[in-house]
């Protein structure tokens, strides 16, 4: 059986912290350790702890770590906010993230 952190880590080969799989575990009311079932696989708290790593994921660096790189194309990016979107709108999430609105281009 695998952990609901292994489940949260196999999301996305992406490094996310520990400290921020914590932080979106505990805001959503699951831990970590717990085992993993169907029930909780289908359940709002781990769909919707599932839905703020996408959208963190979204917007994550490019990175090199150890020789290996870690980086997303922008449909990647856009993929997993649609995604997090829809995971939102499923459980019916009323506190979902606000559009983030700002300038895109190369000369003010």
């Amino acid at each position: 059986m695998a952990t609901i952190l292994e489940a949260l880590k196999g999301i996305n080969s992406y490094p996310v912290p520990l400290r921020t799989l914590s932080e979106t575990a505990e805001r959503r009311g699951i831990r970590l350790e717990d085992n993993t079932t169907a029930e909780t696989l289908r359940g709002r708290e781990f769909n919707l702890c599932r839905a703020d790593l996408l959208l963190w994921l979204s917007y994550a660096p490019n990175i090199t770590q150890g020789g290996q790189s870690y980086s997303f194309t922008d449909e990647q990016r856009t993929a997993m906010r649609n995604l997090a979107s829809q995971l939102y709108d499923e459980f019916e999430e009323e506190n979902k993230p606000n559009t983030i609105y700002g300038y895109k281009g190369s000369r003010l």
